[in-house]
């Protein structure tokens, strides 16, 4: 629901979730059952270029998925951080450095997000129509507002994150996909 007190709404909620995440981040099992999932909506998709992301603190540990893209004939397309707000796209070989904000990035060639035909993007909660909570610096949300085509995206989140409904504000991008370790849900 879009209401005028959204911003605080969710900063509440991010806060409320985060001590959960602590354990879920670092379960091999969970990584495992994350990466089941995205290969599963990957392989019905038919999707070749993924874009996703390497995950940082407690965000949905998909690197399971991503050490195994490659055998599964996919090319990865990561972003990094601009200061500006915007991502700069990159084809990941595996490579990371220090970015921006002092986390590791992936480097690479030059990549276009358009060339992606799935984006995975990491989330702290999303709902069933499709709303997505990220960390509140709009990355993401500034990167999909840009796309010329429409490419499924996909919120990755622990299942307790996925909630009835997320406070909303006018500049946030839907999704398609909720996936979580136990379930991919279709949106919209």
């Amino acid at each position: 629901m879009q209401s005028e007190d959204a911003p605080n709404a969710k900063k509440l909620l991010r806060s409320q979730l985060s001590e959960a995440r602590q354990t879920l981040a670092k379960d091999p099992e969970t990584a495992s059952m994350l990466a089941a999932q995205l290969n599963q909506l990957v392989t019905s998709l038919q999707a070749k270029i993924v874009a996703a992301y390497l995950p940082f603190g407690t965000e949905p540990n998909i690197m399971d998925f991503v050490e195994g893209a490659a055998g599964r004939g996919i090319t990865l397309v990561m972003p990094v951080s601009q200061l500006d707000q915007s991502m700069h796209w990159v084809e990941y070989t595996g490579l990371s450095a220090p970015g921006i904000f002092g986390f590791h990035e992936p480097t690479g060639i030059e990549a276009s997000l358009e060339s992606a035909e799935l984006i995975l993007i990491p989330a702290s909660a999303a709902d069933q129509q499709g709303n997505r909570l990220g960390k509140g610096k709009g990355f993401y949300d500034i990167a999909l507002a840009q796309l010329a085509n429409r490419i499924p995206v996909a919120a990755v989140v622990y299942d307790q994150e996925v909630l009835e409904q997320l406070p909303i504000e006018a500049h946030d991008q839907a999704v398609d996909y909720v996936v979580t370790p136990k379930r991919t849900i279709a949106v919209g």
